[in-house]
């Protein structure tokens, strides 16, 4: 059963997180792992993710081939930890402004953050590659954020809100990605923050009475 209440909110969701990532103590791995993600957010500047090689990434790393796969076993898996440094950091962005219980801010800050990142969010999530990298998106919000949390979800009503609120949030996104001509980050923002947060908010302070337990 989910553990839930007045003070349970959206906040909750996103922002119970230590935010904190294994420390790597060997300065050349980190310096290589860099210029490999660096490498493969440049090359999606210009090319479709499925047009980009491992050569190709190393090439621009200004490493050798062979060094890549001492740090990944394959494109996919720096792929995974772009984003995953991209969710890390976006969580540290907004969880201050969703402690606040600012929702208004907080997915302007989000939108904000996509713009600054706007060459690596469009490959990820509106380049050719589609709907199968957007899937892999939301798995791997998901794992960063399950992976970062101080306690577990607490049943399947907290499971399927942050499901929902991780696939809303970046289909949402996805969208604005393919039609920037059409509407700016203002507006965008408001849209998340009425279509998704708020009603997520809502729901998540009254769940259904089968999947709400009283505070322990």
């Amino acid at each position: 059963m989910a553990i839930v209440g007045p003070s349970y909110d959206i906040q909750w969701i996103i922002v119970d997180s230590t935010l904190q990532k294994s420390i790597v103590s060997d300065a050349r791995v980190v310096r290589t792992r860099e210029a490999l993600r660096e490498a493969m957010i440049s090359l999606a500047q210009a090319s479709p993710l499925d047009a980009i090689t491992v050569r190709a990434i190393a090439a621009r790393a200004g490493v050798g081939y062979a060094t890549f796969f001492r740090h990944y076993p394959d494109k996919d898996a720096l792929l995974a930890d772009v984003a995953d440094q991209l969710i890390r950091e976006f969580l540290q962005r907004v969880a201050p402004l969703l402690e606040q219980h600012d929702r208004a801010a907080a997915a302007k800050s989000m939108c904000d953050f996509v713009l600054e990142h706007l060459a690596i969010y469009k490959a990820l999530l509106a380049g050719g590659s589609g709907e199968t990298v957007r899937a892999e998106m939301v798995r791997q919000t998901m794992i960063t954020m399950a992976a970062t949390r101080k306690r577990k979800l607490a049943g399947p009503f907290d499971d399927v809100m942050l499901f929902h609120l991780v696939s809303a949030i970046l289909n949402l996104l996805t969208w604005w990605l393919r039609n920037l001509d059409r509407i700016n980050a203002a507006e965008i923002a408001e849209i998340i923050e009425r279509a998704v947060l708020a009603p997520v908010s809502a729901l998540s302070l009254k769940p259904p009475k089968s999947l709400s337990a009283p505070l322990q």
